[in-house]
């Protein structure tokens, strides 16, 4: 074989001059040789300075043995068969092709693996100096279209300003991407029914070596994803496992929105493992060997294009392990993830709870602990409110009275108020029909924008009757599909959805005595209530019951200032106790109840601020202890500045009572591995649950 040079200028699309070095391609060959016979032969082993297989079709075995080094580096010889040659010779045997008629596909085969340009560019190009600075690749991808044929290559290049890929577009035989750009393992995808959407190709190929259909966009989390032929996920059910970090679940979204507009038939956007480290990614499942299959059945994800309901999605393998446990907006009250209904009579202040609870989980975290509803706020992130009644100067006036110079605006961009009488009227989630309620257009853009929303907490639409373009009141259908719609966007976002709703007059004007009267007053058909996880009623108080509280606290019996709230349905643990409220001069309902139960103004705000100084500490893990040398007393010093003062006795005394309330706010619990249950801790925080953890150093709260 005496060809040094090989001419391409019979090839269209090459202009005149191309040629490929052969001799240039065979010796870079063989020095990567190890390392080109290991991906041409995956089965075939190094023992020395030797290369060794059963045959040239890749089997196992010792009877074909490759020189690695040395004057023969390159040669071969197969035992049994009696064959031989060089690099070249076998390469051509490994694709069935003819060393001397077909001598110019098998250089470019491995100028390809090389990551080699296969013609000289012109002077004026960088490709070929970039090649030559970037050095050899350690990793090279093969595109291929549905049918097998090779279309495009990525190689991937180690440099020491960190890894670096080039595309190689095979029919233009340029080191440019193809356009548009095709997606990996396309004869893969067009078998499967199920395909699972990557970032980077490492990855990919990692989950296809193991049993699992995968592909991904080329450039990974920095493809252009107007630029890339989504068509052959047409008609597949699509998952989409993205990186754990910021960008890839940003990516993961992204091209979620853009499958939504295709003909895939569902898109899904899997949650990677709370506990597996930043930029955790698919291979780094395969290759510690997570059981991917289980988690695929599991995992939590969000739809963002479905095929309708799938009987076989939802066997008992979706329920196996420790069932997640509830989490809440506001402790033993407003549930995270499902549908509550706030209900109450006109004029009752509602409106100005829902805003003070929206500005808490948006721009709360001066103070250590809020109560609202009677529980303490739990959750921090984005808060949306939709109201319909009040426009932006009544928000605005409402919002200075609640935070008089807008002291706790943290984070400002995090709460969202849309004063719909301000920003074109309001819309319909629902609608009526012929053929019976649906959802409107105008509901399902909003929905697609609070999907994006990655920390969304809390949703209000106030009140629900604005929203509903149907007789939600009577019609036990329109009750249905309206909370089913609003679970799914619960359900989605993971955030506490909250209508606020109207409750009728009793019968006969009769006062409401009790939480099943108030639950039974609040207005529409019983699927509207059944339908909701949660419901929170507020009712004006009896006489007698505000003579009592104005007698206990000292307080003048002003009308129509006095109310009563409780949860009145829940399908989940709740604080299901009576509380007493009043409205203050700014028109916020203030909860009396812990007032009422014994303890003095100053401790109540005392307990208050203790409460969220111990769950803070502990789920920074340098938890206190009732008493003792880690006890709230000796480590005062590590409590806000109004606790430094106080005495052994009033300290532990507060401890004592936040511990003693039913439901209690604070538990003694336990370090995960110890039997030891004296850690201070929230009742669903790690130390309660028996799996807290020490941190180092002891910081102040």
């Amino acid at each position: 074989m005496n060809n040094k040079w090989l001419d391409f200028n019979d090839v269209p699309e090459q202009g005149s001059g191309d040629k490929l070095d052969a001799e240039d391609v065979k010796r870079r060959i063989q020095e990567r040789l190890p390392e080109y016979l290991q991906w041409l032969f995956p089965n075939g082993k190094q023992r020395g300075q030797k290369f060794v297989l059963g045959n040239v079709q890749g089997k196992k075995g010792k009877s074909l043995e490759v020189e690695l080094s040395g004057s023969e580096v390159g040669l071969w010889h197969d035992f049994e068969s009696g064959e031989g040659g060089d690099i070249i010779t076998l390469t051509a045997e490994y694709q069935k092709l003819d060393a001397q008629q077909d001598f110019p596909e098998i250089i470019r085969f491995m100028a390809e693996w090389l990551g080699m340009p296969l013609f000289s560019p012109p002077v004026t190009a960088s490709h070929q100096d970039d090649y030559e600075d970037l050095g050899h690749h350690t990793g090279k991808w093969d595109y291929h279209d549905s049918e097998g044929n090779l279309i495009a290559c990525v190689y991937r290049y180690d440099t020491p300003d960190g890894k670096e890929f080039r595309p190689w577009d095979v029919k233009a035989r340029k080191m440019k991407a193809p356009n548009p750009r095709p997606l990996y393992n396309q004869p893969g995808i067009k078998s499967a029914n199920e395909v699972l959407l990557v970032e980077g190709e490492k990855a990919a190929q990692a989950l296809i070596d193991s049993g699992h259909c995968a592909t991904t966009a080329m450039n990974g989390a920095k493809a252009p994803i107007d630029k890339t032929d989504w068509s052959p996920l047409k008609g597949k059910r699509v998952q989409i496992w993205p990186d754990n970090d910021e960008a890839g679940i940003e990516y993961a979204f992204s091209v979620a929105n853009a499958l939504e507009r295709t003909d895939a038939l569902s898109v899904e956007v899997l949650k990677p493992p709370a506990d597996k480290p930043p930029k955790w990614d698919a291979a780094d499942a395969v290759g510690e060997s997570f059981d991917i299959t289980a988690w695929l059945t599991t995992c939590e994800r969000k739809s963002v294009k479905s095929a309708g309901l799938q009987l076989m999605d939802w066997t008992a393998l979706r329920y196996k392990g420790k069932a997640p446990e509830q989490q809440f907006l506001v402790e033993g009250s407003f549930p995270l993830g499902v549908v509550s209904i706030l209900a109450a009579m006109g004029d009752t202040g509602k409106g100005m709870l829902t805003l003070k609870l929206a500005m808490e989980v948006a721009c709360g975290g001066r103070d250590l602990a809020v109560e609202i509803f009677g529980g303490t706020v739990l959750e921090r992130g984005t808060a949306v409110v939709f109201t319909s009644e009040d426009d932006q100067a009544e928000v605005h006036r409402r919002m200075e009275n609640l935070d008089p110079g807008g002291h706790r605006f943290n984070h400002p961009e995090k709460l969202i108020i849309i004063p719909l009488p301000n920003a074109g009227g309001p819309f319909a989630m629902v609608k009526d029909t012929p053929d019976g309620p649906c959802t409107t257009l105008e509901f399902t853009r909003i929905v697609r924008q609070l999907q994006t929303i990655e920390d969304l907490k809390l949703v209000v639409f106030d009140p629900l009757s604005s929203f509903v373009h149907a007789d939600v009141n009577a019609d036990p259908a329109v009750g249905s599909y309206l909370t089913g719609l609003l679970a799914n966007l619960a359900s989605e976002t993971e955030a506490a959805v909250i209508v606020v709703h109207h409750m009728r007059k009793p019968p006969g004007q009769k006062p409401i005595e009790s939480a099943e009267q108030a639950r039974d007053a609040i207005r529409g058909s019983s699927a509207l209530v059944d339908g909701v996880r949660m419901a929170y009623a507020l009712w004006p108080a009896q006489d007698q019951v505000v003579q009592q509280v104005c007698t206990t606290l000292n307080l003048i019996p002003e009308p129509r200032s006095f109310y009563q709230g409780a949860v009145v349905k829940s399908n989940g643990p709740a604080d299901r106790t009576l509380r007493i409220f009043k409205r203050n001069q700014t028109g916020l309902l203030v909860d009396l109840t812990r007032r009422l139960s014994g303890a003095s103004s100053s401790d109540h705000e005392l307990l208050i601020s203790l409460a969220g100084a111990i769950r803070l500490a502990a789920s920074r893990g340098h938890p206190f202890t009732h008493t003792g040398a880690n006890g709230v007393f000796v480590q005062r010093h590590r409590l806000p500045d109004l606790f430094h003062h106080l005495s052994r006795h009033k300290l532990e005394s507060l401890i004592q009572t936040l511990i003693s309330e039913r439901p209690p706010r604070l538990v003694k619990g336990v370090a995960k591995g110890s039997r030891d249950h004296k850690w201070l801790d929230s009742p669903r925080g790690d130390f309660a649950l028996g799996k807290g953890t020490f941190a180092e150093g002891a910081d102040r709260v």
